[in-house]
């Protein structure tokens, strides 16, 4: 780890930087079932419809 000097206490040095938690933490992470995903149809057709409201208001 890199440290920097202290201007005051020449004997005195501070870390740059904080230690980074332990790498033993785990996430669980779960999936979003099919049926509550999005399709492609959907999306693009909700995004289309946001930006032509959008450029109406220009």
């Amino acid at each position: 780890m890199d440290t920097m000097e202290c201007t005051t206490n020449p004997t005195t040095k501070v870390p740059l930087r904080t230690p980074s938690p332990s790498r033993d933490v785990r996430v669980e992470m779960t999936k979003t079932p099919e049926e509550e995903l999005m399709t492609e149809e959907e999306y693009f057709g909700i995004l289309r419809k946001r930006v032509n409201e959008y450029y109406d208001i220009l």
